[in-house]
């Protein structure tokens, strides 16, 4: 079983230690893409409307412990929730992205 686990999150490897923006990431897909996300080593900008279901899922993956990782508990936040409507206007668009960003890298500019 944890063949197929490691076998179907190979192409998220490639993006362990980096930085994902995930929209829509308050259900469905996007909630199931950070995730998965999260748990091949990613750190997660979860991106929706919804900022209560996006606390709920940050929470839950800033509480479990990534497989590559020795076990400990884990104080590291490896995601933000960032409330975006992407029917807004641009600014209103890039003011969460930055905001998002902010988070991981302090000195994040366009």
């Amino acid at each position: 079983m944890a063949n197929k686990v490691s076998n179907h999150l190979q192409p998220w490897h490639r993006l362990e230690g980096k930085v994902v923006m995930v929209t829509g990431a308050s259900s469905g897909l996007g909630r199931h893409f950070c995730l998965d996300l999260a748990k091949a080593g990613s750190n997660i900008d979860a991106a929706a409307r919804w900022s209560h279901r996006l606390n709920f899922l940050c929470h839950e993956i800033n509480h479990f412990t990534c497989p590559n990782s020795p076990p400990s508990p884990n104080t590291t936040v490896r995601a933000v929730a960032v409330e975006l409507d992407l029917t807004a206007d641009g600014p209103a668009i890039n003011a969460s992205v930055q905001k998002g960003m902010g988070s991981f890298w302090p000195r994040f500019d366009e």
